[in-house]
């Protein structure tokens, strides 16, 4: 697969396009902003791209569909693909023909006759990638990758901010997950995995499910019949400690399994059982909580009374007292109102203010005794209801108490029923499973000799798709591709270059080995060495795949491989001459010239494309310009498309 041309169709109706030699090197060479780094996002885009990288400007305001048109071995692919709505990503519509030679459409004859995920199967299949599905390491949690050939495009092109790159290598590499799919199909499309890997790791699968079946099975029957009938004498045993069988346990097996049929037809009586509508323990739990209310308040009524009647007590204790102390002195006996001095008995006229005021005391006295003598009776009934109620409230909870423990009991009876009832239901499971499990006409041979059978191919498989296998092959890949990026690395007189360069898949580099250890292309010092090892990485990759065969296609786009040493933003003309260093020119040139050399030697097996400022002076460089140099009014989009 190798690119013929690209074509724009703007909004005017008009088409644009901009033919490419097969087998060659063909240049674009211009001035800055004239649409030249466009070309890989245009050629990306039609090939299957998730989203439109054109960048704002002219191309974008002006055109309506992209195409390219592919040459293949035996015919042409004319891709079209309608150009993003505004506001969005990219745009699934496309238009497709297929013929020996493809006569381009004309921007009327353009309509929607198929989307993007159909052109990238077509190309999957064109180019002869096979179903195949990545391998994840079992400690590993990342899904696997459906091969295909957007999985190849990583191997076709390198963008201005790419080329140069110190860190990242291969096209896109910057962007999340990429590396990892890298890593997980380059084995592939090197030709470490083998076309017919998947179909081979299947089969191995299926045997193995095969095995693991007929093992099981083998295992079943083992185990129900390989130790005769003692399984059955275990279960009929446990049927007799839980009361299902009553008979004797040394049995023939005939009369064994007689018993354990019958006993597998017992069934549980608990649902003959029906629970009473209403529940008597809650009735008698809230009687209970209500009787134990009650009889606090009592006990609380109780102890005021009694406490009251101990005060009533003392009282009296105090008043009789005084009583007995005025009886002593003989006064209140005799004490009556008189006219004689009560201490010489002499007559006088007005009456002694001391008696009065002993007589309304004893008077007092008197009033008070007798109130306590007419509330002693009330009290003594009132305490001793108190106490009859106290006493018949203890009698009530105490019977509720028994009535309770009562209703317990017999839970616990009806509980311990139904334990062992469910007992007896998961024995009598046991026998039923074991009674229809049990063949005695079922044997193991066959199965065996199955088994014998599937075990040399499963190991045979598991020989040739080894994972270690393809770890080797895949190394021994690189090292046969390491020889030639050493020796164009010497070429191109890029430092480390004296020593083995070769590609580090693990970390999707290139280094240098060196007596001291790996030098990576980071710590390779300038843009010069970035440039030259990204160049000569993908041609001796794209030369495996040409000689190898492999599902890749036939070109590399390469955008401004010399931005490192030309003065893009001042340069007019881009003659070499622009370029300040001597050494810089020299380099340029032998830059192309290498390129050139190795197009040539697999000629015409594959097509450079470069898009870059430089314009050489020389006849092979100029005779290898495509379309006319962007300079000027000259670019991608004709002036008149927006003007």
């Amino acid at each position: 697969m190798q690119l013929l041309r690209i074509s724009i169709y703007g909004k005017n109706g008009e088409r644009r396009d901009v033919e490419f030699s097969t087998g060659k090197v063909n240049i674009i060479t211009g001035a800055s902003k004239k649409g030249k780094s466009s070309l890989i996002d245009i050629v990306e885009y039609c090939l299957g791209s998730s989203e439109c990288n054109v960048a704002e400007g002219h191309i974008r305001q002006t055109v309506s569909w992209y195409s390219i048109t592919l040459k293949f071995s035996d015919s042409e692919v004319f891709i079209a693909r309608a150009a993003p709505m505004q506001g969005m990503k990219s745009n699934s519509a496309c238009h497709m023909l297929i013929a020996n030679e493809v006569e381009l459409p004309t921007s009327e004859q353009i309509e929607v006759s198929t989307n993007i995920d159909s052109v990238v199967s077509y190309l999957t299949s064109k180019i002869g990638v096979p179903e195949q599905i990545t391998e994840v390491p079992e400690d590993q949690t990342r899904s696997a990758i459906q091969v295909g050939f957007k999985h190849s495009r990583y191997y076709l092109f390198q963008g201005q901010d790419e080329v140069a790159a110190k860190r990242t290598l291969f096209h896109r590499q910057a962007e999340p997950h990429i590396p990892q799919a890298i890593k997980d199909t380059l084995p592939y499309f090197m030709g470490a995995a083998q076309d017919n890997r998947l179909s081979e790791l299947e089969t191995l699968r299926s045997l193995k499910r095969d095995r693991k079946r007929i093992q099981k099975k083998i295992n079943e029957i083992d185990n129900i019949k390989g130790e005769g009938l003692r399984k059955g004498h275990n279960l009929l045993a446990e049927a007799a400690v839980i009361g299902l069988y009553d008979g004797q346990l040394v049995l023939s097996d005939q009369k064994l399994l007689t018993s354990l049929r019958k006993v597998s037809q017992w069934t549980s009586t608990n649902h003959d059982i029906e629970a009473p509508e209403n529940d008597p323990s809650y009735d008698l739990d809230r009687q209970y909580r209500q009787l134990s209310d009650e009889k606090r308040i009592i006990r609380s009524r109780l102890n005021a009374a009694k406490e009251y009647v101990g005060s009533v007590s003392g009282f009296e204790k105090a008043i009789t007292e005084q009583e007995l102390r005025l009886q002593s002195i003989g006064l209140y006996k005799n004490l009556k109102p008189t006219d004689k001095c009560s201490v010489c008995d002499a007559q006088h006229e007005n009456t002694s203010s001391l008696e009065h005021i002993i007589l309304n005391s004893l008077n007092d006295l008197n009033k008070k005794l007798e109130g306590v003598s007419r509330n002693k009776p009330r009290i003594s009934a009132y305490v001793n209801s108190l106490k009859e109620r106290d006493s018949n409230l203890a009698i009530d909870i105490k019977k509720t108490r028994e009535a309770i423990n009562a209703l317990r009991q017999k839970d616990i009876e009806v509980s311990t029923k139904a334990a062992l009832d469910e007992k007896r239901s998961r024995v009598v499971g046991r026998i039923s499973l074991y009674l229809e499990s049990i063949d005695w006409n079922e044997d193991t041979d066959n199965l065996t000799k199955k088994l014998d059978k599937l075990n040399p191919q499963i190991e045979e498989l598991e020989k040739s798709l080894d994972p270690s296998a393809l770890k080797e092959r895949l190394e021994s890949q690189l090292s046969c591709i390491a020889e030639d990026m050493t020796a164009w690395a010497r070429d191109l007189g890029l430092e480390h270059s004296e020593h083995p360069i070769r590609l580090d898949i693990g970390k999707l580099t290139v280094v240098a080995e060196t007596p001291f250890g790996r030098t990576p292309l980071y710590r390779m010092g300038s843009g010069e060495n970035w440039v030259g090892y990204h160049l000569v990485t993908y041609l001796a990759l794209a030369k495996w795949f040409i000689e190898q065969s492999r599902p890749v296609g036939n070109f590399i786009f390469f955008d401004q491989p010399t931005q490192v040493y030309f003065p893009s933003d001042s340069s007019i003309t881009g003659d070499l001459e622009e370029i300040a260093d001597d050494e810089d020119r020299k380099a340029v040139k032998k830059m192309f010239e290498w390129i050139f050399k190795v197009v040539e030697q697999l000629s015409p097996k594959l097509q450079v494309i470069v898009t870059d400022h430089a314009d050489i002076d020389e006849s092979w460089f100029q005779e290898a310009i495509a379309d006319e140099k962007w300079r000027g009014e000259k670019a991608l989009i004709p002036t008149h498309w927006y003007k």
